[in-house]
């Protein structure tokens, strides 16, 4: 029987939390994150080589040629930077339980939230995973529906103990 010692942290989610859970969900598997990267560089390299062949060629002619290519990758650049942004932000404004304090409970039985209006209950078997980034620990409990837990409301003794839980009652993926 594995030995759980309860743990109890209040934290309060802001949008940069949001953002960055939803970046590091984006990025979770290497082929993701590169293939974003290289689109990117892609998108880059595309504006850069439109921009020297408006150097190259004075007078207005280029708008007609070079201008919708700039416009696409300006376009597509906005959409691939601004997209977890206006999501994080969308969520918190849309969704008044992710607003104000709440306070996470771990034992043996699994995770339970308790927040102004509402609570939730997850028990250990229903997490097939967990992912860490920069600043937060993200606990799926399928493909694409995961807790956010911001590490900055972890202690960093905390935080070693909360990895250790994990690693110890998570499947491996």
């Amino acid at each position: 029987m594995q030995q759980y010692r309860r743990m109890e942290v209040s934290y309060e989610l802001t949008q940069k939390d949001f953002y960055d859970s939803f970046v590091a969900h984006r990025n979770r598997f290497p082929v993701s994150k590169w293939a974003f990267r290289l689109v990117a560089l892609g998108m880059f390299l595309l504006v850069a080589i439109s921009l020297l062949g408006i150097a190259a060629r004075p007078g207005l002619d280029w708008i007609t040629d070079v201008g919708e290519i700039v416009l696409l990758a300006v376009f597509w650049a906005g959409i691939l930077w601004g997209r977890p942004w206006w999501t994080a932000r969308r969520q918190l404004s849309e969704q008044p339980s992710l607003r104000g304090s709440r306070t996470m409970i771990v034992d043996a039985v699994g995770f339970h939230w308790r927040w102004d209006g509402g609570s939730a209950d997850v028990r250990w078997k229903n997490f097939i995973r967990g992912l860490e980034s920069k600043t937060e620990i993200l606990l799926y409990t399928s493909r694409a529906c995961f807790n956010i837990v911001p590490k900055r409301a972890l202690t960093p003794e905390q935080l070693v103990e909360f990895r250790n839980l994990l690693m110890q009652s998570l499947p491996r993926a």
